[in-house]
């Protein structure tokens, strides 16, 4: 039995000394404060990885599109052709560079249906397929081959119903990419959880401090007290203790399970709830919090490769892609995407969406609103928590920083990115 069976059979032990690659000394956090890492970072992680860029519930017919602003990376197209496959393609018109598809205020998402795309500067169309379809007076112009014309192509594959993006010119396949371990994906029913909340902040820190606030559970008795316990004291005894969790790495990728609380029995038939002093009484008046709905979903027995840690009381897997989509997994049948798009070393973008079964009335539907409530609350108190880190780290008055092995995924993810940045550095080097 390996070392790692044994921690898995017996729930006891470190994780971090299992594997080969970490150490488990100090860690810099250079990577996140240097504008020079962060244009590295940008062409070797950002410009050569798969992007996650949206749900295939948003092209629900030939026609659909979306549009996605890649934060000084590409403005795409992501559009469901005749025939049913989704493609990709840059938002420029072959003329004279106009963004083409775009509503009110061109430097805004936007989304629709339509049988061509039309670009508002001279006229020029576009197929679902990014195909020039028409050349306003193209007689005018001089040996014109309209038939090469086009936006150009972006690297667009699916997988489990997230649509990917890959901004190199010859990309590995996404199944690739993804590896054994995510292809397993495919068998949660991700399809039947259609209702979607959505929200997006700008945050002033770096993208990986954001990722890190989500990679443990060491700080929620200080940072989220307000949800477990106002009392310090209590809050830091209710949090599960450290061997409750499940690590679990596969590089790129990472992957982090977490215990949570049972749901609520069923309400008494006639009762309508614990009276106003409860400081938790509006959980169980709509019967939801921050773990989900207490009348859980049906959506059949879960996959075997879900709580690979077997957490007896088991909350979410956390499913991490790398470099910057979380699939977050949860008990009570629904699931989170968070999304993070770096703009500049110290400024990036977070997107949270909340995806449920479609409710059946207005009580599941306010059930859903709380726990969307609840966890944008939850993230918005990490956001302050990143700021101030960010401000912290630049003033480069403590150059170490010291890692526990709650942080396992912290210490494993900063280097993956230092690693990939290496590497893409070493290869421009020999190729120059």
């Amino acid at each position: 039995m390996t070392e790692l069976q044994q921690r898995l059979a017996t729930g006891k032990g470190k994780f971090t000394p299992l594997y080969e690659d970490l150490d488990t000394g100090p860690v810099s956090y250079e990577d996140s404060i240097s504008p020079e890492f962060f244009e590295a970072e940008r062409e070797a992680v950002f410009k050569r990885s798969w992007l996650y860029v949206g749900r295939s519930e948003r092209l629900p017919r030939p026609g659909t599109f979306f549009t996605r602003e890649l934060k000084g990376l590409a403005s795409i197209v992501v559009s469901r052709r005749k025939d049913g496959v989704v493609n990709a393609f840059h938002n420029v018109c072959a003329h004279r560079g106009n963004k083409v598809v775009w509503q009110e205020h061109p430097q805004e998402e936007s989304k629709g249906s339509c049988r061509e795309f039309a670009c508002k500067y001279h006229g020029w169309r576009y197929g679902l397929d990014g195909r020039v379809t028409h050349v306003t007076n193209e007689e005018e112009f001089f040996g014109l081959d309209k038939d090469s014309l086009r936006m150009p192509p972006v690297h667009c594959e699916e997988f489990a119903g997230f649509i990917f993006v890959n901004l190199a010119p010859d990309p590995v396949p996404l199944r690739t990419y993804l590896g054994d371990r995510l292809l397993e994906l495919e068998a949660y029913p991700f399809g039947e959880m259609t209702q979607h909340y959505g929200f997006s902040a700008p945050i002033r820190g770096n993208w990986k401090l954001a990722v890190d606030s989500v990679c443990e559970w060491y700080h929620p008795p200080y940072v989220h007290a307000r949800f477990i316990d106002k009392d310090i004291a209590k809050a830091e005894k209710m949090v599960p203790p450290p061997d409750s969790y499940h690590y679990d790495l596969f590089t790129p990728h990472m992957l982090t399970s977490v215990p949570g609380p049972p749901p609520l029995p069923p309400r008494e038939p006639g009762t309508a709830g614990p009276a106003a002093r409860d400081q938790k009484w509006v959980y169980r008046l709509f019967r939801a919090g921050l773990f989900g709905p207490d009348d859980v979903p049906d959506i059949g027995p879960l996959p075997e490769f879900l709580n690979a840690g077997n957490i007896k009381s088991w909350g979410n897997d956390q499913f991490w892609l790398f470099p910057n989509l979380s699939v977050q997994i949860w008990a009570r049948g629904f699931y989170i995407t968070y999304t993070y798009w770096p703009e500049a070393v110290d400024k990036h973008t977070y997107d949270i969406d909340l995806y449920f079964v479609p409710p059946k009335n207005a009580q599941e539907r306010l059930a859903q609103e709380l726990i969307v409530d609840s966890t944008i609350e939850f993230a918005m108190q990490d956001v302050n928590t990143i700021e101030a880190t960010q401000q912290g780290l630049s003033t480069r008055a403590n150059r170490q920083f010291h890692l526990s092995d709650q942080e396992l995924l912290i210490r494993k993810f900063h280097k993956t990115v230092r690693d990939t940045v290496a590497a893409h550095g070493a290869r421009d080097a020999k190729e120059g």
